[in-house]
Parts: structure tokens; sequence; C-alpha cells
């Protein structure tokens, strides 16, 4: 009885951190090294594409990330296009979760050490043709290469 009770915990925790897994499609750093940057989504949904981000502190301080969401873009080498993000009717971007609406909207969030924050945001699709597309993010190296799911 208490080796089928311990094998039905182990499968539930084995199983329940299967389901939290996060798949990291590229981790890149912040230009100022206290940061890491993993986008662990591209996606594409009728005519809109979605990125979300998780941002990391890295450093040994409490840390501020902060950006404007109009400074965001992604490009399409191949079809030399540059795509900002989508914008409502009130001519906020659609991201979240919004600091403030300046702008059009801002992310900003104070770190504990190896504290994480997501963010979202979402763009035009790239025409059906493209597979890989260039994420610019404020304060980041470039997310290059990045394949678009579909």
């Amino acid at each position: 009885m208490k080796k089928r009770i311990g094998f039905v915990i182990l499968f539930v925790l084995v199983f329940s951190a299967t389901l939290w897994a996060v798949n990291v499609l590229q981790t890149q750093p912040s230009t100022n090294g206290n940061f890491e940057l993993s986008l662990i989504r591209a996606k594409v949904k009728g005519d809109v594409l979605t990125f979300q981000v998780i941002v990391k502190n890295t450093s040994s301080k409490k840390k501020q990330y902060a950006f404007f969401f109009k400074d965001v873009y992604y490009t399409d080498t191949k079809a030399k296009k540059k795509y900002y993000a989508l914008k409502d009717t009130n001519n906020y971007y659609i991201a979240g979760p919004a600091y403030d609406r300046n702008a059009g909207g801002s992310f900003n969030v104070w770190l504990e050490p190896q504290g994480k924050a997501i963010f979202w945001i979402k763009f035009p699709a790239p025409q059906a043709s493209t597979e890989e597309i260039d994420l610019y993010i404020p304060w980041a190296l470039p997310f290059e290469g990045v394949k678009v799911e579909r």
C-alpha cells in the first residue's frame, strides 16, 4: 500500500512539473548584463502574431526593467519589412501588463534577484510564407532567426 501511494505521489509530481514546463524558443541577455529575456511564444493566430517573453533579474540586487511598447518591433528580413505592435481603438498598444498608458503603454517592473515577470505583445502577422523573424526589445540583444508557429 505504501509503495502504491509513493508511486502515485511521484507520478503526480512528475506529471504536474511537465504541465508547468515552459518551452523557451530563445534567450538573450540585456545590454547592461542585469537581465535575461526568454522568448517563450511566437505564434500566429489569424492575422495576429503574439510574442510572450519572460524577463529575469540575473543580478544580485533589485533592478528595474522598463520600456515603451512603441519601441518593440520585429523584422521579416526576406520580405524586407518592419512591423510595430498593434493598437486598439483608444490608440493603446495591445500588450501587457501595461504599467501606464503614456506613449501608448509601457512595461515597467522591479524584480528581486532571480525574480521573473512576463509580458506579451501583439503584432500584425507576417506574410504566410514567412518562417523566421527577428524580434527587437529595448535593452536586450536581438532575438534573431525566431521560428514563427502557425
